[in-house]
C-alpha cells in the first residue's frame, strides 16, 4: 500500500528520496524532478534516513537517539561543571592570612622559597593537628634542618609556645643531646611560629613496615628499649619531670638509617609532672589505663607506652589495637585480665566500660558484638611473643639471643611496664636494672 501526505499542495511519499517524490500538481515535470534529486545531498538519497521516515516508521529510534545525544551532553556538561568547581576549590586554597594560609591554616608551602633569608625549603616531610614539618636548607650554617611550621591559630600557637619552652629546658640539660632532638631556633614567618630542628631519619614505625610488620629481633629490641629508657629517666629527673604524653613509634626516630641510635621527638602535647593540662592525651593504641579511665596521670603513662612500643618492635603488631576507647579497654583485658577494683572505685570514667555489680565487684560492658569478645585474660602474652615456640610465628626459632630464658625475661619486663596500677609500674629510675638489660644472668 502506498501512503502519501498532501502539505502546501505538495505530495509527499515517505518512500521516495527527500520526504519522496516532489509532485506540484503536475506543474513540476520528471526532469525537474530528476535534476532536483541530483542536487540532494548523498545523506538523504537513502529512503531509510530520510526526515519522514525518522518521523513516523522510525519514530522510537528517533526519540532514543534524541535521549542518548542529550544525557550525554548533560553528563558532560556536569562533569564540566565538576571539574570547574575542583579547579575553583584548588583557586580557593589561598583562602587565609592574605593567601598565604588553605583553608586549614596551615602555611602553604613553596618550595625554593627561603625563610628569614635563611632556610630554604626542599619539600614537605609531614603533616599533622599541630600544622607541617618541612625539610629546608640552612644557608648559614650549611646544614639540613627539619623546620615544624605551626598552624595559623591561637590554640596550636599556645601549646607550640609550652613545647618551645620545655625543648630549651631539656635542651639544657641533655647538653649532648643524646635522647631528644635538639631544637636549634625558632622564629616566626607570616603569622606562623616555625621550630628548627636537627634533621633525623625514618621512625619506628617506617622500621617495622620495612619488615613487613613481622617485627625487629630482640636483640635490636633491647638496644631501643635500652635507650628509650634512659630517655625516660632523663625526664623523670627531679630538674625537669616532664611527661611526654605521646610515646608512639612515629615520634621515635633513628638517628640515621644505618644506625639502631635513637631520639625522641614531638613534645607537642608534653607537660610538667602536677602541672597537667588535658584529658584527652596519648594515641589509642599507646594509651594508659589511667587515661582511659579519667584518673590522675604522671610519669608513669610513658611507661605504659613503652611497654606496648617494645611488644610491637619485636612483634611487627601493635598490642592493643582497639578500634575506639571501649575496644581499647577490652583489648588491654583480653590479655591482662580486669583491673583492680580500688582503681574503677575512684575513677571517673568507670562507667563508660564496666557495669558494677551488687557486691560491689565490676564486670566489663557487653560488646556490641558480643560474639568477638574474648574473656579476660584470655589472650596471653606467651602466645603473642611466642614465649615457647621460638619468638612471634615461631619466626625467631634457634636465632641467637633468642632463647627460652631471653623471652621470660622479655616477657617480665613487659609485664612490669604495663601494671594496671601506676605506682606500682616499673619506674625509670629501677627499669634499666631489670634482668632482661643483662648480659649474662651473673651480670651486675
Amino acid at each position: 500500500m502506498n501512503i502519501e501526505f498532501k502539505m502546501n499542495n505538495v505530495i509527499i511519499n515517505p518512500c521516495s528520496p527527500l520526504y519522496g517524490r516532489l509532485v506540484a500538481e503536475n506543474s513540476i515535470q520528471n526532469q525537474d524532478i530528476l535534476s532536483m534529486q541530483a542536487r540532494i545531498p548523498m545523506q538523504f538519497r537513502d529512503p531509510a534516513s530520510a526526515p519522514l521516515r525518522k518521523l513516523s516508521v522510525d519514530l522510537i529510534k528517533t526519540y532514543k537517539h534524541i535521549n542518548e545525544v542529550y544525557y550525554t551532553k548533560k553528563k558532560r556538561k556536569a562533569q564540566l561543571s565538576h571539574s570547574e568547581n575542583r579547579s575553583n576549590k584548588k583557586e580557593k586554597k589561598h583562602v587565609h592570612n592574605d593567601g598565604h594560609d588553605d583553608e586549614n591554616y596551615d602555611y602553604i608551602i613553596k618550595p625554593g622559597e627561603k625563610f628569614i633569608d635563611r632556610y630554604e625549603i626542599d619539600t614537605l616531610l609531614g603533616k599533622g593537628s599541630f600544622g607541617q614539618v618541612v625539610k629546608a636548607f640552612d644557608h648559614q650554617e650549611k646544614c639540613q634542618v627539619a623546620i615544624k611550621i605551626i598552624k595559623n591559630k591561637k590554640p596550636f600557637l599556645n601549646q607550640a609556645q609550652i613545647e618551645v619552652q620545655l625543648l630549651e629546658k631539656i635542651n639544657k640539660a641533655d647538653v649532648h643531646s643524646r635522647y631528644i632532638v635538639k631544637l636549634k631556633g625558632h622564629f616566626t614567618w607570616k603569622n606562623h611560629l616555625c621550630l628548627v630542628f636537627e634533621l633525623l631519619s625514618y621512625n619506628l614505625y617506617n622500621l617495622i613496615r620495612n619488615t613487613n610488620f613481622h617485627g625487629v629481633s630482640l636483640n635490636l629490641t633491647k638496644k631501643f628499649a635500652q635507650q628509650l629508657c634512659c630517655t625516660l629517666a632523663f625526664l623523670s629527673s627531679p630538674e625537669l619531670s616532664i611527661i611526654h604524653c605521646d610515646l608512639k613509634p612515629e615520634n621515635i626516630l633513628l638517628c640515621s638509617p644505618k644506625r639502631s641510635a635513637i631520639k625522641i621527638i614531638d613534645f607537642g602535647s608534653s607537660c610538667h609532672v602536677g602541672q597537667t593540662l588535658y584529658q584527652y592525651i596519648q594515641s589509642r593504641y599507646y594509651r594508659s589505663p589511667e587515661v582511659l579511665l579519667g584518673i590522675p596521670y604522671d610519669l608513669a603513662i610513658d611507661m605504659w607506652s613503652l611497654g606496648c612500643i617494645l611488644v610491637e618492635l619485636h612483634t611487627g603488631e601493635p598490642l592493643f589495637s582497639g578500634k575506639n576507647e571501649i575496644d581499647q579497654m577490652t583489648k588491654i583485658i583480653e590479655v591482662l585480665g580486669m583491673p583492680p577494683s580500688y582503681l574503677l572505685h575512684g575513677a571517673s570514667k568507670t562507667s563508660k566500660y564496666f557495669d558494677r555489680l551488687i557486691d560491689s565487684t565490676y564486670v566489663l560492658k557487653k560488646a556490641a558484638d558480643s560474639r568477638r569478645e574474648r574473656p579476660p585474660g584470655s589472650k596471653r602474652l606467651d602466645t603473642i611473643l611466642g614465649v615457647e615456640t621460638g619468638g612471634p610465628g615461631g619466626r625467631r626459632k634457634n636465632e641467637p639471643g633468642h632463647s627460652l630464658a631471653d623471652y621470660l625475661k622479655f616477657k617480665d619486663l613487659i609485664l612490669r611496664m604495663l601494671s594496671y596500677d601506676p605506682k606500682k609500674r616499673i619506674s625509670p629510675n629501677n627499669v634499666l636494672r631489670h634482668e632482661f638489660f643483662f648480659k649474662h644472668s651473673t651480670d651486675n
